[in-house]
């Protein structure tokens, strides 16, 4: 490995750098109360049952772009930063974090839009 980096950091090890996991945590945690504020309060207002499927499609397709938001950038107390990118793999001439994140999302939409055909 000439002129590369010593170490190149893993995919786990970059989700952990940027914090993704806590994201997700976070917005399954929120998620799951929409849904469940949804099925308690929307029938109460007589709203369709389609209304709660919306919600609850709009929460699955949200969660790739939250991913891939989390993934690219960071809130600090200055505000909004773009996190900086892993050169390392780069110059080997390998596939970035960055290619297998959006391919990882490309996949959970494929999947997604598929269960949701079937409905």
């Amino acid at each position: 490995m000439r002129g590369g980096p010593e170490h190149v950091p893993s995919v786990w090890q970059e989700l952990r750098r940027r914090r993704v996991g806590k994201v997700m945590i976070a917005y399954l945690a929120v998620a799951f109360a929409a849904v469940e504020a949804s099925r308690l309060l929307l029938p109460w207002v007589a709203a369709p049952e389609w209304v709660v499927q919306a919600v609850l499609g709009s929460i699955v397709l949200g969660f790739p772009a939250v991913a891939v938001l989390s993934w690219t950038y960071d809130v600090t107390p200055t505000g909004v930063v773009k996190t900086p990118d892993d050169v390392g793999a780069e110059t080997l001439g390998e596939p970035t974090t960055r290619t297998w994140l959006v391919l990882t999302v490309l996949g959970v939409l494929a999947g997604a839009f598929l269960h949701l055909r079937h409905i």
